[in-house]
């Protein structure tokens, strides 16, 4: 049970998000870079008031985002690592799309009593933004490739599809397991772009393809030995996701393994705690997707000609369930 306190240590929450978020806008941390600065030099190359700044940097310092000395500020190691530009391994999708978080968040009042506003999700897709959202998927999958390429390699992998696979982090980390499968890499176009410039110094590009497409209207091929469908199944509704399996299914051999990487919640859709909250995240940025139980995803399978199930548990709410194709 959450306690009166805890409620109230959750909402105030929202004052360290906004303080981050804010700092975030400023590029706060790429002007620091590897330098002290005062707040005056800080709040001059922001565009920001210095007095005003200066609070800023020292509520930063407080949290731990930011070092002090004297009346100099400075970075900290995992700031200027992940969240400077200058920095080999600076979050450009997660400090870009973060941007928006502020005000995306502000609108699920407004859903939550009229409904999912489906015309913002009309029009094309917007090339940009799925650069930079396939950046900021790649920086996510790392912390799991390794886990996930090691279930999924414990069987020879052969024929690879990866199905919506982004920056194909997934892919890449099972093709470094197995040595002779091969992977096709299936998305949109500028989501393919990236994937191609992120996988290129990769030993195992030579055993990618790469096939641009629309889940719903695009030829997959046949004879896939392995397809991957990882965190594709909460943007879309039960009807939708059943044609993409029957899909799916033509494009197995016999006996072929469909592997699904997502959120999975228990039959009282109120855990995992991660996978809960993610349904309100379906509803702000789906038009008809959900956070799906176990059991709702394996009814949609045997619905579709898939059977021996296997739940395999990752980490933060999600999870592998292995179907076969019979």
């Amino acid at each position: 049970m959450l306690k009166f306190k805890q409620i109230i240590e959750k909402i105030d929450q929202l004052e360290e998000a906004n303080i981050l978020l804010a700092a975030l806008e400023l590029q706060v941390f790429s002007i620091l870079d590897k330098n002290l600065l005062s707040a005056k030099a800080t709040a001059k190359k922001a565009g920001s008031s210095p007095h005003e700044t200066e609070a800023l940097l020292n509520a930063l310092v407080a949290m731990g985002a930011l070092g002090k000395k004297g009346a100099l500020f400075k970075n900290t190691s995992e700031t200027y690592k992940h969240l400077c530009e200058t920095s080999p391994h600076y979050k450009k999708g997660f400090v870009r799309l973060r941007h928006e978080n502020r005000d995306e968040w502000a609108g699920l009042l407004e859903i939550l009593r009229n409904g999912r506003d489906l015309s913002q999700f009309e029009g094309e897709d917007d090339p940009e933004f799925r650069r930079l959202f396939t950046h900021a998927m790649h920086e996510r999958s790392e912390l799991y490739a390794g886990k996930v390429a090691e279930i999924v390699a414990r069987k020879p992998v052969g024929r690879l599809i990866d199905l919506g696979g982004g920056p194909g982090s997934y892919s890449e980390a099972i093709l470094n397991k197995d040595k002779k499968a091969t992977a096709t890499l299936f998305d949109r176009k500028a989501t393919l772009e990236v994937a191609g410039e992120i996988l290129a110094p990769s030993k195992t590009f030579p055993r990618f393809e790469f096939l641009e497409g629309d889940l719903f209207q695009t030829d997959y091929g046949k004879n896939f030995d392995t397809i991957l469908f990882s965190n594709i199944l909460h943007i879309y509704n039960p009807k939708e996701n059943k044609a993409l399996f029957k899909k799916i299914h033509r494009s197995l051999v016999k006996g072929g393994r469909f592997i699904l990487l997502d959120l999975f919640l228990s039959e009282n859709m109120t855990q995992p705690y991660s996978a809960a909250l993610f349904s309100l995240t379906m509803l702000m940025f789906t038009a008809t997707g959900k956070t799906y139980s176990f059991n709702e995803t394996e009814a949609l399978l045997k619905a579709t000609g898939f059977g021996s199930f296997k739940r395999i548990p990752l980490t933060e709410g999600s999870s592998l369930i292995e179907a076969i194709r019979k």
